[in-house]
């Protein structure tokens, strides 16, 4: 074990900084006591007064006993001890060296003075409960000299230390040990001066960590306080936005869905007025349409329409930007209720744009100004409702094309069925036609029969009538000839005649 083992013998690292250096100082006034007090007068006591020689013996293995008792962690029991055993042992050591009504031993009595010293040694101020009792006992103790001095009776001669050179040997001792105390209560004072320095400073130090840290947490605070209301106003348009879309889920028909739209967007907000246009084309000109509006709670239709580039909603739909406004234009809007007219604080326009494309223009007016968050909020549900809009004029569309389909479906239906019809009546036609003109082949093949029997009997007749004919123009012939004859032989005979 080194010494640095010994004089730290007991101090632990949970123990406070004032009880650590008692601690170290018991275990050095312990080795001082035990080695640089208790070794000389054992040696002297060997030398001149052996009947005492377990005094210093003895004072010389409790002092070094305290050091044991530190490390075994009993630090209050070994400081009590070492305060006080030195003291009593000194004065048993005097009492044995004086006579019944004899002075102290001066030189034994300056190291009862001197001993004295060390309870303020290994007690603080602030152990008043250890360090008050201990040192009335060694009031008490150097005091009592005259009612102990005759509990035992000296056998040994006195004179050598009260006349000579081991009195001032004592004297020396006592003195080294008195200034050896006031020096180490000098540095503890010090050290304590210091340590209070130290710490006035660390306080110091400390409330000005403190005052930033208080600043910190203020500012913590209002990041945080701005943090909770970012993350309320979150929450707001989430639900705002939720809400919305849940409205333009349940709606296909565009007129209801503005209705509803709008109706829900003025209340939400808090504000008082405000109009739905969307895009709407005309023999290929395009404007914007008052689709629904609301105000004070009650719906207003009015046929409305805006050119584009025409007046704020029209330049918004061109600059695809919204504006805002809190100094409204003289007579642009008025708010109207029971109790009359009023023009509002504050005017928003947003357009209504999905994929690059204005699909309408929303139109809200307050008269109260729009916090920037309420403004994200309709710049956030703008894309949702451009994007109904933009999917409900394209389910028109496709209505219309459906329903032109269907009907272009059942014409052709209708003409598929009035040619299916007319393919049966060509059918039937064509099979009559067929049937037709078998008929008429076969009346053609009787007829060409008949003709040819015709023909055969008329031929046969014919040929009968000419032979017939014949035989009536040869009998005509003949007969014209005999009356050609006859003639010409009337005549002949006329001649002759």
């Amino acid at each position: 074990m080194t010494f640095a083992q010994i004089l730290n013998a007991g101090i632990q690292e949970e123990q406070l900084s004032h009880l650590q250096k008692k601690i170290r100082v018991a275990n050095s006034v312990a080795l001082i006591v035990g080695l640089g007090v208790s070794i000389p007068f054992t040696i002297i006591s060997w030398a001149y007064f052996p009947p005492l020689i377990p005094v210093p013996i003895l004072g010389m293995i409790v002092s070094l006993g305290t050091i044991g008792l530190n490390a075994l962690g009993l630090v209050t029991l070994a400081r009590v001890i070492i305060s006080l055993l030195p003291l009593i042992l000194a004065a048993i050591y005097n009492v044995g060296l004086t006579s019944a009504g004899e002075t102290p031993v001066t030189g034994v009595y300056m190291v009862e003075l001197s001993f004295a010293i060390t309870v303020f040694l290994v007690f603080d101020l602030r152990e008043k409960k250890y360090l008050n009792p201990l040192i009335c006992l060694a009031i008490l103790i150097i005091f009592s000299f005259s009612y102990t001095q005759h509990w035992w009776e000296p056998t040994v001669d006195a004179t050598i230390i009260r006349e000579g050179y081991v009195g001032t040997i004592a004297v020396l001792t006592s003195i080294l040990y008195a200034f050896g105390s006031v020096f180490v209560l000098v540095q503890q004072n010090k050290s304590s001066e210091n340590e209070a320095a130290q710490l006035l400073t660390e306080a110091i130090e400390t409330n000005d960590k403190a005052k930033q840290s208080e600043q910190e947490l203020k500012e913590s605070l209002k990041q945080l306080e701005y943090a909770q209301e970012e993350e309320k106003q979150r929450q707001w348009i989430s639900e705002g936005i939720a809400q919305t879309v849940s409205m333009l889920r349940e709606n296909d028909d565009i007129q209801s869905m503005s209705e509803k739209i709008i109706s829900h967007i003025i209340r939400y907000i808090n504000a008082n007025q405000g109009g739905l246009f969307i895009v709407d084309e005309q023999e290929g000109n395009k404007y914007l349409r008052l689709q629904a509006c609301y105000a004070y709670g009650r719906k207003k239709f009015k046929e409305k329409t805006v050119a584009i580039g025409e007046g704020l909603l029209g330049q918004t739909y061109l600059e695809k930007e919204y504006n805002y406004l809190t100094d409204i234009p003289q007579n642009y809007v008025n708010i109207t209720s029971g109790l009359g007219k009023a023009t509002p604080q504050a005017l928003l326009i947003m357009p209504l744009i999905v994929n690059e494309e204005v699909e309408g223009v929303l139109e809200l007016a307050s008269l109260q100004e729009f916090k920037p968050h309420e403004i994200e909020f309709i710049q956030t549900l703008s894309e949702n409702i451009a994007a109904t809009l933009r999917n409900g004029r394209i389910s028109a569309q496709t209505k219309i094309l459906l329903e032109d389909s269907q009907q272009q479906a059942e014409e052709m239906r209708a003409q598929e069925e009035e040619m299916r019809q007319n393919m049966e009546e060509m059918q039937a036609t064509q099979e009559q036609s067929e049937r037709l003109r078998t008929e008429l082949e076969e009346n053609e093949k009787l007829a060409r029969e008949r003709m040819q029997e015709v023909e055969q009997k008329a031929y046969e007749r014919l040929t009968k009538l000419r032979e017939k004919f014949k035989g009536q123009i040869a009998e005509r012939d003949r007969q014209i000839e005999v009356l050609q004859a006859s003639q010409d032989s009337n005549a002949s005979t006329s001649k002759s005649n």
